[in-house]
This record gives C-alpha cells, sequence and structure tokens, in this order.
C-alpha cells in the first residue's frame, strides 16, 4: 500500500525540528571547541609570562623604558583578565552550548593577544643586535606554532593568531639590513601556512569527532530508554548464554514466561526448558552457530505446555567460535493457539466435528500411500441420506442439521484406527477402511452402516427415518481421485438398484459414466444442431373410436448412434440442468405442430419432474402458446406422481397455475408411484393415465384387472379421464374399453410418427366400432 504524500504543514515542521537539533548541536560543538582552549589557559598564561620575560631581558638595554614598560603592563592585564576567567569557570561544569558570539569573543580574545606580541618585531626588531634579533625571531616562531596549536580546535581564532604574529614578524625582518631576512621571511611564512593548514584539519577532525560522538551518545540514551521501557511494558525477554547457550543473564520476564517468576535462571540450559523436539531443532542452530530468528518452540512450564519464538545472534571471538549467544524471546502460546484453531476449523466440518471434505482427502491419501508400503487393503466409501432434501424442505434446516449430527455421531461409534468417517457434502459421508483382512469385512462394515443409519430418530418433536445406501471402492493401485470417483459411481449404482444396499465398483460403471459424460457433452450441442425431433403417437376415444389428441415424444436424432429414445438422454439432461432449454423447445415445437392439426386435436407434452416448480415452465408455457396461436384448452400437460413428494406447496400453486392458463393436466403412469388419492382431490388434475404395465399382457390376470378396475372407478366418481397406455392388441383393447377406460394409445393404434405423416394418418384412420361401457 502506498503512504499518502506527507502535508505543507507536515513538512514545514519537521524542516523547522531539523534545523533546531542541527542548531542545537552546533552549538554543543562549539562549546566543545572553547571548553578545550580554556582549560589550557593557565599553562599558555604562564607561557606568555616567561616569553614576555624573555623580551623584557632582550631589550631592556636597547629601547625606551616607558614603552617597554607600557607593553608589560598590557601584557600583564591580558594575562591576568584571562587567569580570573579562567580562575571562575574553573569549579562550574562546563557550558553545554555556546553562540556564535562566544567564538567572535575568543576570537577578539587571540587577535588582542597576538597584537600584544606582533609589536615586539615591529618595536623593537630592527635595533637589537644580531645574537637579540636571532632569540626574538626563536620567540617568535615559537609564539606562532605553539600559541596556534593551543587554539587549534577554535579554527578562527587560531587563524586570526597566527596571521597577526606572522605579519607583525615579516615586517619586522624586513626593518632589518640583515642579508638572510629573505630566507628567514619564507621560513615563517612556510611555517605559518603549515600550522594554519594544521589547525583547519585539527579543528574539522575535532568537531566530526564530537558530533559523532555526540551522536553516539544520544543513539545510547534512546537505547536505554527504549530497553528500559522493553523490560517494563513489552511482553517479550531478553537473554545472554554462553557458547552451549546456558543462561549467563536475562530479563526478569524469562522467569516469569517459564513459570519461574523472581527466580533466576543463570546457569540452566534453555534446552532443558524445551520439549524434545526443540531441543534438537535449537541444538542444530547452536552447532552451526549461525543467527538465527523467530524459531518456534515447545516449551513444558509448571503451568502447562507453552510457545516460544526464539531470536539469538553468536558473538564470535577473535579466533571465530562465539563466546556467547544473545537474542530475545517472547511467548506466543496465544497466536499458535488461534493458528491452530483455524487450521482445526480449516480441516473440519464444523456442524459434526467429522473431517470435511478436503481433510477427509488428505487423511485417504496418506492412509492409501501406507497401504501401498504396507501392502495391506485399502476401501474408500461414500453413502448420502434418502430423501434428505424433503425433510430440509418440509421441517427445515434446523431439523436437517440436527439429523446430519445424529448420523455422524451414530458413524463415529464405527470409527476406529483404521476406519474413518467424514462429511464430503450437504447430507454425503466418506469412510476409510485399511488393514481389512478381506473384501467381505468391509462388505459387512458397510451392513452395519447402513443399519446405523436408517434407524428411526425423534429429532425436534418429529419422528425421522431416512435410508442410505453405500458405494464402496477397493484397490491401491489407482489414485486416490480415481478411487473417490469409482466410490461415487457405485453410490449412485447403488441408488439406481432399490437403495439400502452396498454395491462395489466394477469397470463397466465407469464404461457407463463415460458414456453418459459423452453424450451429456453431445446432448449440449444437440439443439443448436436441430438434432431432436419430436414424434407424435394418436390418443383415440375409445366410446366413439376417433382421434382425440397426439402424445408428443421426444427422439434424438445423434449423428453417429443414430435415433436415440428418450429413456436414454433425458435422465442426462435432468443432471446436467440441460432439460429447462430442451423441455422449452419441446413445448414450442409442439404447440406449433399442433396448430395446423384439426381444431377438434389436442397436443399432450410431458413434463420433467427436474421442471417442477420452475417460473420458467410458466414463461415457456405461455410463450409457447402466445407463438403458435394454439388454444389453451388444446394443450395437455403430463405430469407424474413424483411432483407430489417435494416442495408440497408451491408445486400446488404451479399447478393451480398452469391451470389458470386453461390448459389440461393429466397425471402419467398412475399406478406406479404412490398413488395418493388426497391429491386428486386437491389438485386440478383432469385424467390418469394408467400405466401400460397394467394394460399389455394376459387380461385373465385377476390383480392387474383389479387395479385398472379400481382406477377407472376412481376416476369416473371424480369426473375424470382415463387414458389406458400400452394397447398393443385387439385383445388389450377389447379389455381396457370393457373395464370403463376413456382413452386408448399404443401401437395397436399405430407407432409414434413424425409431424408430417399425420394428415396422411388422419385420411387413413378408421374409427373403430364403439364398444359399450359398463355402468358406475
Amino acid at each position: 500500500m502506498v503512504s499518502p504524500a506527507p502535508s505543507a504543514e507536515t513538512t514545514e515542521r519537521r524542516i523547522a525540528a531539523d534545523a533546531v537539533a542541527a542548531a542545537d548541536l552546533a552549538g554543543r560543538v562549539r562549546a566543545a571547541q572553547i571548553h578545550a582552549v580554556t582549560r589550557f589557559a593557565p599553562l599558555t598564561m604562564l607561557a606568555n609570562l616567561i616569553n614576555a620575560g624573555v623580551v623584557l631581558w632582550v631589550v631592556a638595554g636597547d629601547a625606551h623604558i616607558g614603552l617597554v614598560g607600557g607593553w608589560a603592563i598590557a601584557v600583564l592585564l591580558m594575562v591576568a583578565a584571562t587567569t580570573l576567567g579562567w580562575l571562575r569557570t574553573r569549579g562550574r561544569q562546563p557550558r553545554s552550548t555556546a553562540s556564535p558570539r562566544a567564538i567572535r569573543n575568543a576570537t577578539i580574545h587571540a587577535a588582542l593577544l597576538a597584537m600584544l606580541w606582533a609589536a615586539v618585531p615591529l618595536l623593537w626588531f630592527a635595533e637589537l643586535p644580531i645574537e637579540d634579533q636571532l632569540v626574538i625571531a626563536c620567540l617568535m616562531t615559537g609564539m606562532i606554532c605553539a600559541g596556534g596549536f593551543a587554539l587549534s580546535t577554535l579554527a578562527p581564532a587560531a587563524h586570526v593568531y597566527v596571521g597577526i604574529l606572522t605579519l607583525g614578524s615579516v615586517l619586522g625582518l624586513l626593518q632589518t639590513d640583515n642579508s638572510f631576512v629573505g630566507a628567514l621571511v619564507a621560513l615563517i611564512v612556510a611555517y605559518s601556512i603549515i600550522v594554519v593548514q594544521s589547525v583547519s584539519g585539527y579543528s574539522r577532525l575535532f568537531a566530526e569527532r564530537f558530533v559523532a560522538e555526540a551522536r553516539l551518545k544520544d543513539r545510547g540514551e534512546i537505547i536505554e530508554l527504549l530497553l528500559n521501557d522493553f523490560e517494563e511494558n513489552a511482553s517479550d525477554w531478553l537473554f545472554e548464554t554462553d557458547p552451549d547457550f546456558v543462561v549467563t543473564s536475562h530479563s526478569p520476564r524469562f522467569a516469569t514466561a517459564a513459570g519461574l517468576a523472581g527466580q533466576s535462571l543463570v546457569g540452566r540450559r534453555i534446552a532443558d526448558l524445551l520439549a524434545p523436539e526443540g531441543r534438537e531443532g535449537l541444538a542444530r542452530r547452536v552447532a552451526i552457530a549461525e543467527p538465527f530468528r523467530d524459531m518456534e518452540v515447545r516449551v513444558e512450564t509448571p503451568n502447562g505446555p507453552r510457545w516460544w519464538s526464539l531470536t539469538a545472534r553468536p558473538v564470535l571471538a577473535e579466533d571465530g567460535p562465539p563466546r556467547a549467544w544473545r537474542g530475545v524471546g517472547s511467548d506466543v502460546s496465544e497466536r499458535r493457539l488461534a493458528g491452530d484453531k483455524v487450521a482445526w476449523m480449516a480441516r473440519t466440518d464444523l456442524l459434526t466435528g467429522l473431517p470435511n471434505r478436503t481433510h477427509f482427502r488428505d487423511i485417504a491419501a496418506a492412509k492409501l500411500d501406507r497401504a501401498r508400503g504396507e501392502g495391506s487393503g485399502f476401501a474408500i466409501g461414500f453413502l448420502d441420506l434418502d430423501h434428505f432434501k424433503s425433510i430440509n424442505d418440509t421441517l427445515g434446516h434446523p431439523v436437517g442439521d440436527a439429523l446430519l449430527t445424529a448420523v455422524s455421531h451414530d458413524l463415529s461409534q464405527l470409527a476406529g484406527p483404521d476406519v474413518v468417517f467424514g462429511r464430503v457434502g450437504g447430507d454425503e459421508f466418506g469412510m476409510i477402511v485399511t488393514r481389512f483382512a478381506d473384501r467381505q469385512a468391509v462388505l459387512a462394515l458397510a451392513d452395519q452402516v447402513i443399519d446405523a443409519v436408517s434407524r428411526s430418530r425423534a429429532i425436534d418433536g418429529a419422528r425421522l427415518t431416512v435410508g442410505t445406501s453405500v458405494g464402496l471402492a477397493f484397490g491401491v493401485a489407482e489414485t486416490i481421485d480415481d478411487l473417490i470417483r469409482n466410490a461415487d459411481l457405485a453410490l449412485y449404482r447403488a441408488k439406481d438398484q432399490g437403495r439400502g444396499k452396498s454395491v462395489v465398483f466394477d469397470d463397466a460403471m465407469h464404461s457407463e459414466a463415460e458414456e453418459r459424460r459423452r453424450l451429456q457433452e453431445d446432448l449440449r450441442t444437440a439443439l443448436a444442431g436441430d438434432e431432436l425431433r419430436l414424434v407424435y403417437q394418436p390418443i383415440v376415444d375409445l366410446g366413439h373410436g376417433e382421434v382425440v389428441a397426439f402424445e408428443a415424444l421426444m427422439r434424438w436424432q445423434h449423428p453417429e448412434r443414430g435415433l436415440l429414445s428418450p429413456g436414454l438422454f433425458i435422465p442426462i439432461a435432468e443432471e446436467s440442468g440441460l432439460i429447462d432449454a430442451i423441455g422449452g423447445w419441446a413445448l414450442r415445437q409442439a404447440c406449433r405442430d399442433a396448430a395446423t392439426w384439426p381444431r377438434h386435436l389436442g397436443v399432450a407434452v410431458n413434463l420433467s419432474p427436474a421442471q417442477f416448480g420452475q417460473a420458467g415452465v410458466l414463461a415457456h408455457v405461455t410463450r409457447a402458446l402466445a407463438e403458435s396461436h394454439l388454444a389453451p384448452n388444446r394443450l395437455e400437460l403430463e405430469i407424474t406422481e413424483a411432483l407430489f413428494m417435494a416442495r408440497h406447496g408451491n408445486n400446488e400453486r404451479f399447478l393451480n397455475d398452469l391451470h389458470a392458463l386453461g390448459v389440461r393436466l393429466a397425471l402419467d403412469d398412475f399406478g406406479t408411484g404412490f398413488s395418493a388419492l388426497g391429491y386428486l382431490t386437491r389438485f386440478p388434475i383432469q385424467k390418469l393415465k394408467i400405466d401400460q404395465s397394467f394394460v399389455r399382457g394376459r387380461s385373465d390376470d385377476d390383480s392387474r384387472h383389479a387395479v385398472v378396475e379400481a382406477i377407472v372407478g376412481i376416476a369416473h366418481s371424480l369426473g375424470l379421464v382415463t387414458t389406458a397406455e400400452g394397447v398393443e392388441t385387439a385383445e388389450d383393447l377389447t379389455w381396457v374399453t370393457a373395464l370403463g377406460c376413456t382413452q386408448g394409445q399404443g401401437y395397436h393404434f399405430a407407432q409414434p410418427m413424425p409431424a408430417a405423416a399425420i394428415p396422411g394418418f388422419l385420411a387413413r384412420f378408421e374409427p373403430a366400432a364403439p364398444v359399450a361401457s359398463p355402468a358406475f
């Protein structure tokens, strides 16, 4: 994330603060420079008195006594004033800062002193004999060098002092007629330049060293403050050990973290405080003598296990090996426990406490690898609860959750070291079995699972009984994902075979699944490729022997497999979600075809149970009628009894909405499902279609005869039309007509035909002689 730019006010404050800090540091440098000069003041003043005595001794006989006396008095006054100033400040704390004015005053003082001494060669050098000139020249050279270095920390004062003395000496030499004057002048100037350069360099080094030391001291004070604050407020602690990580010093908080508050840990090995795995890790780090940071270790304390994070670096001796270790530790138990909880939540299904799908797969993969290494057996299974969705829809999700919790508890009773259960989906559970004697042992366990899950339970005042099936896959050669897929396929097969049983995967299941997958992919392009077809089978009024409607039946003209019946692809369309688009197309096409027929003929279209309750169905019906201009009473929608299994309230409204459009509703395959008679009175059903399993075959079958007769009787009493499906022979026709069926449909009348063949069929069709129906 990019930090926002500081405001102008903030920048100005920062600049002002930096300026104040720089001014303060400069004042401290000036104070140090002045202090370095003044501490040698007594010595320099003593040198001035000695040199003044030498001058008086040399010039006393050759110079004017009054002028010499005045010079001597001026020197004494300067020495006295300087000494008194030194005496006044000797017992005081040295000044911590000094202003630029103090530097100017020191420079003026040095200039005045230099002018007193520069007067000596100017006033008396030319009058002195050659031997006295030599003394004065030596004295002035010494004053230039000694005074320059005495003032070396104050470069401005030293430069002024040396410059004035050099100028006075050169002018004094030039007043003589000595033949060596040029050489002497050159030497004095050279010495002066050297002194000035040396003073400049030393003064700069002095200031830089002082600044560095001052900053280092400031940092040290800050570090000390931080360490004190760290000791008082931080949760971390500091420690120092010998090369073997034996504690030599530590913060008091270290003992508190170890559960030994108030005690000293000096002399104890840190490794002795750690769990075994932590000792090994620390030993490796110490052995290679390299810094490490944030090494998390488990610690056994009197207050229970804790987690520490250790960071340390070796203090190396000159010959290489560490002579000590210094480090910092912190208690990270809360963070570690929080992290462990997050990790547990990521692996666990929070409702049931079982491993979730991801963790279940990881466990399965690990156990599969172990089974391969041991050469033992491995099996994985899946199971789900029958009709669990209807429980959620009718009783609510809290009841469904309570049921899942109860089932998971019952499954956990069957778990063990070699049996693991997990929740891998909404109502789907997984099972891992290893180290079993033979497959029969696993199949026996699957039967126990089915019995445990299928028992009746009282939940939230409701008595619930659910069933389950188990799909199993064995093997160690396949990948874990292949085995999971195989167990899923076996579960689907178990449910198809009637539920309540266990099925073991075989290769045929995989072939069938692959076949379904390929068909599903082909089906996605079937509509766009104009591969779907509708054929029509006539429905005949058995009383008048006339055709009254045609049922639309779907076919798929597959480019490679030829003509496919709906039993092969409609279930695939329902599973893949393609049924809505296919069902909408079928409605529109059937209505368009029926609009071209005589007005007394209707068309019947099947609705898939997967379409029930979808808002799109009403839209499809409305659109089909509007586009074709077909009268609504000529459209008959066939539904199955599966409609009444789920979403009861929504489906009642759904059927009423369809009835309100004016379309007719027929209950298909009646007698094969639940056949709850209450549905016939509550829903706007107008026709019952008797399943062909009751129609075809021997007419003298008493049970079939009783079923059909009962259906016809119920329909007649409720004012419903009955259609007998599967009428294939004249005997079938005579039988169902005699029983009172209103309509008939089957190969006896005609096989399904394309829409283009219907006009010719109607022209050729001869109504059958009516058969008397029984009276009810």
